[in-house]
């Protein structure tokens, strides 16, 4: 089994640091890794006029600190809502036009008559909706989809989003969809109108700020696209500076659920024509889609040690980790492929628990990337002192079963030597 060697270093926990700069906190989103974090590995890893790429952009927090520091920047991820919001981040608007929009809005929702609104239709949207909020999130979209700007109308669609989820009956602290107990929910009257002024204008604020760093760091190009990083997406071999990443830290069922979080916004976003595929997009995601032959083919020592753990314990999440791990040695096969010679490759990843059995994920991506032709330069700890996600889950989905959530992460700097 390889030697690796695991480093703490509380300098890299940025502990009561701001992490809503910019556009970063214009949306929430599950599990997002702090800007501060990917500012420190851009400026480390690139210099300006390199091209940085996130395989698995998210929110496209690695996107916009690139956009910031002058470099170009590649996103991709396979969730249309995140694609959404990393393209609308990264999008300079001077606050000007953004303020003129926003009075028009909020004026065209009051002149909406609710009589005249044609209630949306997708499914279980009176479960996951008061009449009363439906309505009127349809009267604000309306309101929205009038604004003149074009780039005006993705901003503040990103801005209806958050508050479409803040006014479901969906808890709030929750990523996997959860309604609200009865008792509560009698009690629960959102004002729509409200909750979206109270989220717009900070975010026009904070956009302004980045509107200067951007014109300050001059012209870079940002492309996101909407695809699948174990696959081809037509970016060329060796043509990557640097890629820094965030993958999931498992498969969606059973840890952070970004298809559950996203479904709802996606749907009152039109991001799909069918709700069948919204409710369905965390099987598409790392490590949906299970190998029930439980047949390893990976080099890794590691991996195969806590398959035959978990194994004994319950052979269904023994494949539903492999699997994972099936799905993230291609998008590190992928990545090896875009990246340039003697360029790095730095992954902030969390090593989670299945079945009581600390998974190192760290040590397992090292030894896959080691087979395809990378160099391990360093493996960082940090303490998550702020990172948005529950202490603990329940990865089976059973009342009162939970299991710990990660609360240090590991960074993985890995360099294309071969």
């Amino acid at each position: 089994m390889p030697k690796f060697e695991r480093k703490l270093d509380n300098s890299w926990d940025f502990l009561g640091e701001n992490t809503k700069t910019y556009t970063h906190g214009i949306h929430s989103y599950p599990a997002m890794f702090i800007p501060q974090v990917a500012r420190r590995l851009i400026e480390t890893y690139s210099k300006k006029g390199d091209t940085v790429c996130d395989i698995f952009c998210g929110a496209g927090t690695a996107l916009v600190e690139s956009r910031v520091l002058s470099r170009n920047a590649v996103g991709i991820d396979l969730n249309p809502l995140a694609v959404f919001l990393s393209k609308v981040k990264t999008t300079p608007i001077v606050s000007g036009i953004l303020t003129k929009s926003y009075i028009q809005i909020v004026s065209l929702y009051h002149s909406i008559k609710k009589e005249n609104i044609c209630k949306p239709q997708f499914k279980n949207i009176d479960f996951w909706f008061k009449e009363s909020v439906i309505v009127d999130l349809a009267r604000l979209k309306r309101a929205i989809q009038e604004t003149v700007d074009k780039e005006a109308r993705k901003f503040f669609m990103v801005i209806f989003s958050d508050v479409v989820r803040l006014s479901s009956n969906s808890k709030n602290g929750e990523f996997k969809l959860v309604r609200i107990s009865p008792d509560k929910l009698s009690d629960f009257n959102p004002n729509i109108i409200e909750l979206f002024k109270k989220r717009a204008e900070p975010c026009i604020a904070n956009m302004q700020k980045y509107f200067d760093a951007c014109a300050k760091a001059g012209d870079v190009e940002i492309d996101v696209r909407l695809g699948d990083s174990s696959t081809d997406l037509g970016i060329k071999d060796n043509s990557i500076d640097c890629i820094i990443t965030s993958p999931p830290y498992g498969d969606s069922r059973t840890t952070v659920a970004y298809g559950q979080f996203s479904r709802l916004s996606s749907q009152w976003l039109d991001l799909y024509s069918d709700s069948d595929k919204a409710s369905g997009l965390d099987g598409e995601l790392l490590g949906g889609k299970v190998d029930k032959t439980l047949l390893n083919t990976l080099c890794s020592d590691y991996l195969e040690e806590v398959l035959q753990k978990i194994t004994q314990k319950d052979h269904k999440r023994a494949s539903e980790v492999l699997s994972f791990f099936l799905g993230l040695n291609k998008c590190i096969g992928h990545a090896y492929k875009m990246l340039k010679q003697q360029k790095y490759f730095c992954v902030v990843v969390g090593n989670r628990l299945v079945k009581q059995v600390r998974i190192p994920t760290d040590y397992i991506i090292a030894e896959l990337a080691t087979n395809y032709g990378f160099s391990v330069e360093d493996i960082v700890v940090r303490n998550i002192p702020g990172k948005r996600m529950p202490s603990k889950n329940s990865p089976t989905n059973v009342a009162g079963v939970l299991e710990e959530t990660m609360l240090k992460e590991s960074i993985v700097i890995l360099k294309k030597t071969r």
